[in-house]
């Protein structure tokens, strides 16, 4: 388990000539395995110096060697770097005497600071008692960023041989073959292992005990493990296995990454007609990439100043960057993911799935349901692999803010001027109805039998032709996305951009943000370290990250990671009676409104069979029926506005723990969704509707449809997405309830802001992008203002 703890020094060191220079370290002490700092005391060292007149906020890094107990030494040596470049070092330590003065020899550090070799100034510095209850309060569990540096390579499996063929013999006996359906072969147990690969460490330890789980029930009864029983034996077993209290979820825990595995074998797809996404894209490379820089171009160790350093390149950071650079100011970007262009955009969907969504796409949040939450890791962040949809901030949303006590610039008819801004910026106009695909029509259909309205969804792609990969990455950038808009916007003006670097230390003097360290590793693995001096640092590492990265930072309010909310989304598949090319138009193209709970929202939603396959409620032959009629099937889905029932805090690895809970009020507008969506489809002509409930049968009467609503039902049959995740960082008047005050800065800090999904204080019922947009442009102002 790594380990984080907070500790600030200050003190008076003597130079040549007598004269006295204060000195105070802000540092973050942070072990990999707490284990090993118990053992051997050694943790790495970051933070900030304050050392007049050399430096004032420069960033340190370095390490302590902690043997109270064993050799009675406290040894610190850190690193840093005036403005000139020259390399400073101060050394200290602490001689433990427990027997007498055991207070005074633990928190008094005798200290030499150096510049080039040269000694400059030596004296003491002390740890004051009166910052122990907010030392002891800083330590941390699960908070190092060690295994959070990119290593540049693909996910490597993490299975065991002997899970390895408890995987496959599972595997075989929930996958039947025939048809395009292929039998589960090493190729399906390589892909759901290099799936795992990429989880998160407590998403892996739950597959791994499930498979356990699965394997020591087997042995139990049959006296063999899974791997050494028939067919037939296995068969047997997992139908029982699902109806047992405790093993169908393990069976349902393993069955959904076999599904999704199984069903990206390429025979399948080709089978079937679904494209192969492989045909090259040649694009010119513009000259704004001049201002990208990838850590192949970095020393092992670089220093840049600028003004503004923005964390995050996503519909937050992008804008506030573009709008900073645009007033005049020194911004640079520093991106953990990659710039992918066009080019990068192709090949088969699984595999741009574990490029470029966060976690492989597969995190799921703990609690009484079975939501996965998805985010984007690459340049552009989650709008790069979104749907594009655009929606305006509802009137009735903002007003709820000003009846929390937001100022008037939130008023319908002020804010509407921001909105603006990003509308003229994206492009937003109606989806194109060439390429809304037939499920328009035969939603159209339902929609009008039931009285209600429906149409084409406003996007941000203007030029879109109907590729159906939106959430994919746009091969045509048709789709304007931070990484198509924003962030070119920024370049164009002069900002810089870091790409592949993960912000590790949010540089702290006296909670004055004075800069970032960053850290990842060239093409060949070789470590590279970005510092960035700034006069403010805006966080805008999206709703899931920025919580753990100002907790890992010492940032502390009670609201934050807290009031996570999410749209619990579902999304039903129709069995037409003719085939058509449900792989190709516009995803997200179409919605209905005035139709049942007014909580939900009913868009058009399109998954790829391979993913889709995951969430059909079917077994067997019955699933094998309907994946090998894919070409028959529509899509359209629903989404619901909750009430921030969430929270996100460090997991194991430093990952992100999702919890949410479905309350008894958003579970019943997802029964009048799935039974909203069942409706449709059968009032368009459908043959049957596959609804996302696990048991649930085929829908294929309208009296099987309005059932669904009343149906006794758990949270845990649903299966969910909870896209459009906001509020772990919430704006607000009181630092009690909130994390950012009216003009996005931290609380209890200077020069420190957040511009991001997480600000936005409530659901609101829409896709959220062109919001989170609009807010940063409101906030690049107040910091532009508070700059000038």
């Amino acid at each position: 388990m790594p380990l984080t703890f907070f500790e600030t020094m200050r003190g008076e060191l003597r130079d040549a000539d007598g004269q006295l220079h204060h000195v105070a370290m802000d540092l973050r002490c942070e072990s990999g395995r707490a284990l090993g700092f118990v053992t051997n005391g050694r943790s790495r060292l970051t933070g900030t110096i304050r050392a007049l007149p050399w430096v004032d906020g420069a960033a340190v890094t370095g390490t302590l060697v902690a043997l109270p107990v064993t050799k009675r030494l406290m040894a610190y040596e850190v690193s840093f770097r005036d403005d000139d470049g020259r390399a400073w070092r101060l050394s200290g330590h602490k001689d433990v005497r427990w027997l007498r003065r055991a207070h005074a020899s633990l928190t008094n550090l005798d200290a030499t600071l150096w510049c080039e070799d040269s000694e400059i100034a030596s004296g003491r510095m002390q740890f004051f008692a009166n910052d122990y209850p907010s030392f002891l309060h800083s330590f941390q569990p699960w908070t190092s960023l060690r295994d959070d540096l990119p290593d540049g390579g693909k996910p490597t499996g993490v299975l065991t041989d002997a899970q390895r063929a408890t995987l496959r013999a599972v595997a075989a006996a929930l996958i039947e073959p025939g048809g395009a359906v292929p039998p589960v072969d090493a190729g399906t147990v390589d892909r759901v292992d290099e799936y795992i690969g990429n989880m998160t460490p407590i998403m892996q330890s739950g597959l791994r005990l499930a498979l356990r789980g699965l394997d020591t029930a087997a042995r139990a009864r049959y006296r063999h493990g899974l791997a050494a029983l028939g067919e037939t034996e296995r068969g047997r077993f997992i139908e029982s296995a699902r109806k047992h209290p405790a093993l169908q979820h393990a069976v349902a825990a393993v069955e959904t990454p076999v599904r999704i595995a199984h069903f990206s074998d390429r025979r399948y797809l080709d089978a079937i007609g679904a494209p192969s996404y492989r045909e090259p894209v040649l694009e010119r490379a513009p000259g704004w990439l001049a201002n990208m820089t990838t850590p192949d171009a970095l020393p092992s160790r670089d220093l840049i100043d600028c003004d503004v350093v923005v964390i995050g390149t996503g519909a937050g950071g992008a804008a506030v960057a573009a709008r900073l650079t645009e007033q005049g100011l020194g911004v640079v970007m520093v991106e953990e993911g990659d710039y992918a262009r066009r080019a990068e955009f192709r090949g088969e969907l699984h595999d741009r799935t574990q490029k470029y969504w966060r976690d492989g796409g597969y995190n799921l949040a703990l609690g009484n349901s079975v939501l996965g939450v998805s985010t984007g890791r690459l340049v552009g962040g989650t709008t790069a692999i979104n749907s594009g949809t655009a929606f305006r901030t509802p009137d009735a949303v903002l007003r709820e803010w000003l009846d929390a006590g937001f100022p008037g610039d939130f008023e319908p008819e002020i804010f509407r001027s921001y909105l603006d801004e990003v509308a003229s910026e994206l492009g937003i106009a109606h989806a194109d109805s060439r390429y809304l695909g037939r499920v328009a029509d035969i939603i159209g259909k339902g929609a009008d039998a039931l009285g209600a309205a429906h149409g084409p969804l406003p996007r941000n792609a203007a030029g879109c032709d109907g590729q159906g990969q939106c959430v994919y990455g746009c091969p045509t950038d048709a789709k304007r996305s931070s990484n198509v808009s924003w962030v070119p916007r920024a370049l164009e003006a002069g900002a810089q951009l870091y790409t592949n670097l993960t912000v590790t230390r949010i540089l702290l003097n006296d909670r004055q943000a004075v800069g970032v360290l960053a850290e990842g590793q060239d093409s060949h693995g070789a470590p590279r370290t970005l510092e960035v001096r700034s006069r403010t640092v805006v966080v805008a590492a999206g709703t899931l990250m920025t919580p753990l990265l100002l907790r890992r930072n010492g940032i502390d309010l009670p609201a934050l990671g807290r009031n996570l909310s999410v749209h619990p989304s579902l999304g039903a598949v129709a069995m037409m009676s003719t085939p058509g090319t449900p792989w190709s138009g516009i995803p997200q193209g179409y919605h209905v409104t005035g139709l049942g709970d007014p909580l939900c929202t009913f868009e058009g939603v399109s998954i790829p069979p391979q993913f889709a396959a995951g969430v059909l409620p079917f077994h067997g032959a019955q699933l094998t029926e309907w994946m090998n009629r894919w070409a028959y099937t529509e899509q359209f889905g629903a989404m619901v506005r909750d009430t921030g029932s969430g929270s996100v805090q460090h997991g194991p690895g430093g990952r992100t723990l999702l919890r949410y809970t479905v309350t008894p009020r958003v579970q019943a507008a997802l029964q009048h969704a799935c039974a909203g969506l069942a409706e449709l489809f059968l009032h368009g002509g459908a043959e049957a509707v596959a609804l996302p409930i696990a048991g649930m049968p085929p829908i294929r009467t309208l009296e099987q449809a309005h059932a669904v609503a009343e149906t006794p039902l758990t949270p845990r049959q649903f299966r969910m997405m909870g896209p459009h995740p906001l509020g772990t960082a919430r704006m607000g008047g009181d630092a009690r309830t909130a994390v950012v005050d009216f003009e996005n800065r931290v609380f209890g800090t200077r020069g420190l802001y957040i511009a991001d999904g997480s600000v936005v204080p409530t659901s609101l019922g829409v896709n959220p992008q062109v919001t989170i947009m609009a807010m940063a442009l409101r906030a690049a102002d107040a910091i532009a203002a508070e700059l000038r």
